[in-house]
């Protein structure tokens, strides 16, 4: 399958190798960020069995992305409006069913975010890892985001990452984002150092979308359950948040080049090593 979950919107993951880099708090200013801008967005918690956005908002659903997959409610009775200026489609914690979910399900996914119109923006806020949900989760969108950070377990994980998805399944297009950063030059320079891996051992250049700075404002605005864009409008961290939604903003319909449906089965691409 390679058409675009919605021809109309920019769809894009935001992922991470591992986890506690700040996936979900990049997702959520982010998606402040562009709704600033006039964009419509839609956030998609992908995270299943393991939920937090609506958390980091301090959001109570009444029904969640298991109710549409489980049950019979309808996108529109699960999709909330947020005082972030965007709209979010919730998951749920601790449910097995959701931590494991089959591919069909994930295809339901699929289809129901190409029928969804209205949205400028699509970002689906995964797992963080290698586990076929997410890797799936990763295939149905055109870009994949991937946060990392300065620590060494991050590092290897998101090029580990990176080559699982270009290695099985063909895939050759991410943007990163490294996060808690003393200033830019620190971000750049992890960033060319997992660029210039990924170009050696891999094959392909990956796009950088900029650093977001270490603050002592981030751990106050996720207690508060408010994006620090919206919490501290006039820090340098909001800025990065501006220049990122810059980027995104401008990126437009993806390439037929890039595989955009997720696979059952993988994509033969030589060895893994």
């Amino acid at each position: 399958m390679t058409e675009n979950p919605n021809k109309n919107a920019i769809v894009a993951t935001v992922t991470s190798g591992k986890g506690g880099v700040g996936k979900t708090f990049v997702t959520v200013n982010l998606a402040a960020s562009l709704a600033a801008r006039g964009r419509r967005v839609l956030v998609v918690d992908c995270d299943l069995g393991l939920a937090n956005v609506d958390i980091m908002l301090g959001l109570h659903p009444r029904l969640t992305l298991k109710d549409i997959l489980f049950g019979s409610a309808a996108p529109e009775e699960v999709i909330l409006p947020t005082k972030a200026g965007f709209d979010l489609l919730p998951a749920c914690s601790g449910v097995r069913e959701m931590a494991q979910l089959l591919f069909e399900k994930i295809h339901i996914v699929k289809s129901m975010l190409s029928a969804l119109e209205g949205y400028d923006v699509m970002l689906l806020d995964t797992g963080a890892g290698i586990a076929e949900t997410v890797l799936q989760f990763n295939l149905l969108a055109p870009r994949n985001i991937v946060v990392l950070n300065r620590e060494l377990t991050s590092i290897t994980d998101s090029y580990a990452m990176m080559k699982v998805m270009n290695q099985v399944f063909g895939r050759d297009a991410f943007s990163l984002v490294v996060n808690a950063v003393a200033d830019d030059r620190e971000g750049e320079k992890i960033f060319r150092h997992v660029d210039g891996i990924c170009r050696r051992f891999l094959g392909f250049a990956t796009d950088y979308l900029g650093p977001i700075y270490r603050d002592e404002a981030v751990p106050k605005s996720i207690l508060r359950q408010k994006p620090l864009v919206l919490a501290d409008r006039g820090s340098k961290t909001a800025a990065c948040f501006e220049h990122l939604a810059g980027v995104v903003s401008r990126w437009g319909r993806p390439s037929s080049r890039v595989l955009t449906g997720a696979h059952p089965e993988p994509v033969a691409r030589g060895t893994l090593h």
